[in-house]
């Protein structure tokens, strides 16, 4: 049985880390190590996950002043021993069978693919799911990944620690620019040059989303996302423009979704140069559309109000099918 490694990041999230941690215990997979690195918290997170790591050996806590989520991950890598690597943010959430079936996709992957990934639902403050993420890419990524991260945050992958240290970990340069936000992003354009990837069908990762979280920072991420495609339109210079053209589309929308829950004005200026860009002969991509009527007028619902067989909206994390679809964030199924 394969040693993985579970990475941890944390600054400040005493509000969230015991129900992380709680997740990665309760893996069915056993072969474990949980490295959380203190990144300069000023709270007492410290103290939590010092209190977990009494309890369970399979626990260690590294303190370091505040250096950045990329550094941080770095840490726990250099300090790690497993031969798969499972990065996980403070506030993010697993289903328990998480790790067991990406290693068992994994094992059975051909030996050029290097990563594994699942699928992944938005929840809020108090875990509830509000919505649901789909991709399904797999072999060489290279170009849906500049199209978008399908691959949807740091908690999703499990990946070879030999890659991993090929590539050198996550690059903490992004934010020496002053744009946090896409290091996920960067990562995942770096492994696609090196490797394939397969998926695991099944919504494993709660990702949590807050007011406060870094990736809403809208200057941020939008510098964030500059800087990353730059990366790859050097590195792939064989990838057609018209890519790179559909990706800054797609992204000007994700921001106006953003900047909708702070103004809808600004969300309206930035969609409708979003389709500005986006027109061919006069008429706007269809999927940005839709994705915009989708992110605008959809609202979360309890779960009261659905059936529970039908949809996974308004429904506690913990408590899903992960191999369940849901009609609402995607009908086709």
């Amino acid at each position: 049985m394969a040693l993985v490694s579970v990475l941890i990041p944390a600054y400040n999230a005493r509000q969230t880390i015991a129900e992380t941690l709680r997740t990665v215990q309760q893996q069915t997979y056993g072969d474990l190590e949980i490295i959380v690195v203190d990144d300069g918290s000023t709270d007492d997170t410290a103290d939590i996950v010092s209190q977990f790591g009494r309890q369970d050996s399979r626990i260690l806590l590294i303190r370091q002043s505040n250096a950045g989520v990329a550094i941080a991950r770095n840490t726990a890598l250099a300090s790690s021993k497993g031969s798969l690597i499972a990065p996980l943010d403070a506030d993010d959430l697993w289903h328990p069978s998480k790790i067991d079936r990406q290693v068992a996709n994994l094992r059975k992957a051909p030996v050029d693919v290097g990563l594994d990934y699942c699928w992944f639902v938005d929840i809020d403050a108090d875990s509830i799911i509000t919505r649901c993420y789909a991709s399904r890419f797999e072999g060489d990524i290279s170009h849906p990944l500049v199209l978008g991260n399908f691959i949807g945050n740091s908690s999703v992958p499990l990946i070879r620690r030999a890659l991993l240290e090929q590539i050198g970990g996550w690059d903490p340069r992004l934010r020496a620019a002053d744009a946090q936000g896409c290091e996920d992003w960067l990562l995942y354009l770096q492994i696609a040059e090196r490797a394939r990837a397969v998926l695991s069908p099944a919504f494993l990762v709660g990702y949590r989303q807050l007011p406060q979280a870094m990736s809403r920072n809208v200057r941020q991420m939008t510098r964030s996302y500059e800087l990353t495609m730059s990366y790859a339109r050097t590195s792939r210079p064989a990838v057609p423009q018209a890519l790179f053209a559909q990706s800054r589309r797609d992204f000007d929308i994700y921001i106006s979704g953003m900047r909708h829950a702070t103004g809808g004005a600004t969300a309206i200026h930035q969609t409708l140069a979003a389709m500005a860009r986006g027109s061919q002969k006069g008429r706007p991509r269809f999927s940005s559309l839709s994705d915009m009527a989708r992110r605008l007028l959809r609202r979360p619902r309890r779960g009261r109000d659905l059936d529970a067989s039908a949809s996974r909206h308004g429904r506690p994390f913990g408590v899903v099918d992960p191999d369940v679809h849901c009609p609402i964030c995607d009908p086709s199924e």
